[in-house]
């Protein structure tokens, strides 16, 4: 009886063998009499479009269980439970430019500043970066750290006196990060700044780089220029890259 047995199941894998031979193709799941004809295998959940396949002449594995989308990446949850997620190519990681702005001069003891917008992007794959309002918003739980810089500059022939100007970075929950202040320089002397910051951050918050040019003594002018600004970050405790 046992010979019987393992006789027919050999038989059995043997015909199993012979026509996934034949049609070179396998379709499990749903609709199992249609496959589509680039691909060796299908398994095909019953949610009408979920499944996964391989193409018969790439090889290319497709999953599509309606995580998917461009740029995404496949990444297990705790029980091993795989889905598609926002990238985080670069560990979210941004660099970008901006042009020549102005920025105005606010009377004595008016402090009012404005945001920087470095919207030349070189580097922003994961797009947390918005180069439209100069907003990075903080895309997971993390240790990050931010850089920007800029100069103000070529402040209008004949003004005199002196100017306090600030260049700060701020996070919407958390308020002030960091700031650099030039304090007292003459309005026809240029100035180059810097502020960095280095902060835990929870998803969805949102840092800016701003700038204020606060007036001390003599003729005040409507505003001063800003040029050569820089912002760029990048999340440090990323093991993702």
């Amino acid at each position: 009886m046992k010979r019987t047995k393992l006789f027919s199941a050999f038989i059995f894998a043997l015909g199993l063998t012979a026509s996934s031979v034949s049609f070179a193709q396998v379709k499990i799941g749903s609709n199992p009499t249609t496959i589509d004809p680039n691909n060796n295998l299908e398994v095909e959940a019953s949610t009408p479009g979920r499944k996964t396949a391989i193409n018969k002449t790439t090889g290319q594995i497709t999953i599509t269980d309606g995580t998917q989308g461009a740029g995404k990446v496949l990444t297990s949850d705790a029980n091993g439970g795989a889905s598609w997620q926002t990238s985080s190519v670069g560990c979210a990681s941004f660099d970008a430019s901006g042009a020549n702005t102005t920025t105005p001069v606010n009377n004595i003891g008016v402090f009012s500043p404005t945001k920087l917008i470095a919207g030349n992007v070189a580097y922003s794959a994961s797009g947390a970066y918005n180069n439209a309002t100069g907003e990075y918003t903080i895309p997971e739980n993390g240790f990050y750290i931010f850089h920007g810089s800029a100069g103000t500059y070529n402040v209008a022939a004949g003004t005199t006196g002196d100017r306090n100007t600030t260049l700060q970075l701020v996070s919407t929950s958390k308020g002030l990060l960091s700031y650099s202040v030039s304090s007292e320089l003459s309005y026809g002397v240029g100035a180059w700044q810097e502020v960095t910051s280095a902060n835990y951050f929870t998803a969805g918050d949102i840092v800016t780089f701003q700038i204020d040019s606060g007036h001390v003594s003599g003729v005040k002018p409507d505003s001063v220029d800003v040029r050569s600004i820089f912002f760029s970050g990048t999340r440090v405790d990323c093991n993702k890259n």
